[in-house]
């Protein structure tokens, strides 16, 4: 390999914390989750599919951790972090995907069982998912439907358009001409699709000494599309 492709040092991964997070019209759930929880409260942030739910609650996360408070963090996307309810405990416990257990018998009968040690042990407890309507354990249901709801609500284009601008300043990258409308006209309304697609186009203009410009963002959006799996 030449010297000219030798990839450049690229940026760390990006760490969601509330200040990264495009608001857009989620201002009072952002500011709820930055500035206004109770302690051993419980609060379900609720939201589709790539709204922010898991970027939120992971910035939710670091936040108490630098306030040196004890706290967990449950990825229920990760099959082996499901383990976890039966022994997380401390000021807080974080579950990101909360909904996954839905239908899943053995699943919601630990999410309960957890509920009730958290709630015995004043933990408190942010919780995020699509909605609580799928889970079938009645006194679940109950115990879920005690804690504050926060809604996300998605992003209008303007807002997106900003989302893309923002990710290509951290990342330290230019944007083509063109490119920030192409990127709306083309790739799905998600936030979390669009911001996977403009990371991943950055970190190919990083490495190749490349502009973000419109032949790019066409090669990437190519191969983002055709990936499964969905974020959060």
């Amino acid at each position: 390999m030449s010297r000219a492709q030798l990839p450049l040092a690229l940026k760390p991964p990006r760490r969601p914390r509330f200040d990264n997070f495009v608001v857009g019209p989620n201002q009072p759930v952002v500011a709820t989750l930055s500035q206004g929880v109770e302690p051993g409260g419980w609060y379900f942030l609720a939201g589709p599919a790539g709204s922010g739910r898991s970027h939120l609650v992971s910035a939710f996360f670091a936040d108490r951790c630098r306030r040196g408070e004890s706290a967990h963090f449950i990825a229920l996307g990760k099959p082996e972090q499901r383990r976890l309810l039966e022994h997380a405990d401390g000021d807080w416990v974080v579950i990101d995907d909360v909904d996954l257990l839905a239908g899943d018998e053995a699943g919601e009968m630990a999410l309960f069982n957890a509920l009730n040690r958290w709630r015995a042990g004043h933990a408190g407890v942010v919780m995020s998912g699509a909605g609580r309507d799928d889970f079938e354990l009645p006194d679940l249901r109950s115990r879920l439907g005690q804690a504050t709801r926060l809604t996300l609500r998605p992003l209008e284009e303007a807002e997106l358009a900003e989302l893309v601008r923002s990710l290509a300043a951290e990342h330290e990258v230019l944007l083509g001409r063109g490119a920030v409308d192409y990127i709306l006209s083309r790739a799905p309304r998600n936030a979390a699709r669009i911001a996977e697609l403009v990371v991943a186009g950055a970190h190919r203009a990083l490495t190749e000494r490349r502009t973000l410009s419109l032949p790019l963002v066409r090669e990437v959006l190519s191969g983002v599309s055709t990936r499964g799996g969905e974020d959060t």
